[in-house]
């Protein structure tokens, strides 16, 4: 199942059920006094996703860790290439 196919089961799920209660196609006693709290729970839904995901993409780029072994290694591949070059006539503006 890809990404795609489990986000749109989620969505169709969630529709499955809001969609009844806001058109009062299902009658439940207990959300009677909440049909505004009802009403407004995609965009409640959405807005707590969008905070989670800067939330996310912060801590991730506060906490980015240090490859210095792979910073060795591009910085080896980079003078290589640079010689590379080199002996095939490339000249740099160096």
């Amino acid at each position: 199942m890809t990404k795609l196919m489990q986000w749109l089961a989620g969505l169709f799920a969630f529709l499955a059920i809001y969609i009844p209660l806001v058109t009062g196609m299902v009658d439940i006693e207990c959300l009677r006094n909440f049909q505004y709290e009802v009403k407004i729970l995609p965009i409640v839904i959405i807005a707590l996703f969008g905070i989670h995901s800067v939330n996310v993409v912060l801590y991730r780029t506060f906490t980015i860790r240090d490859c210095n072994e792979a910073a060795e290694e591009l910085q080896k591949d980079i003078k290589d290439a640079r010689k590379d070059l080199i002996a095939k006539g490339f000249k740099f503006r160096d």
